[in-house]
């Protein structure tokens, strides 16, 4: 009896644990916290044919519902696993390249090479476009 009562209180405050956890974890922004993890979130949310999570991979201001939803289309759901990642820094510590390579249960490689920028302490994936940069005119390309 004193067993069932111990696991029931285990159980108990462990059910609160987890919910203080979630409700902490609601205010939170998106992106990840390491390049590996932005990285892995994409995949994750290709495999499972997630657009909103992939879209919440986006920076902060980008409009990537539409891309996202793209990349679902043509990549989601194949249960890819990563092989491997090359992620390097050419343009310093807050902008690096990720090359993917992943391969879904068909058998067939998958080839991914990402953008990631770091905003605020969390890495995003380019993807979408941000509105604010429409205003701008293009260069001129005439001769004076």
């Amino acid at each position: 009896m004193k067993k069932y009562l111990l696991t029931a209180a285990v159980a108990g405050v462990i059910a609160l644990l987890v919910a203080g956890c979630s409700d902490d974890d609601a205010g939170a922004p998106a992106g990840a916290k390491s390049e590996r993890g932005a990285v892995d979130a994409y995949i994750s949310a290709l495999n499972a044919r997630d657009t909103d999570a992939l879209a919440d991979l986006a920076p902060p201001g980008n409009e990537a519902a539409r891309e996202a939803a793209a990349l679902v289309g043509a990549k989601g759901g194949r249960s890819l696993t990563i092989k491997s990642v090359d992620i390097s820094h050419e343009f310093g510590p807050d902008f690096a390249a990720a090359h993917v390579v992943s391969r879904g249960k068909d058998g067939k490689e998958l080839l991914d090479d990402l953008t990631l920028s770091r905003s605020s302490g969390h890495w995003y994936v380019a993807i979408g476009e941000n509105p604010k940069g429409r205003d701008k005119s293009p260069a001129e390309t005439s001769k004076p």
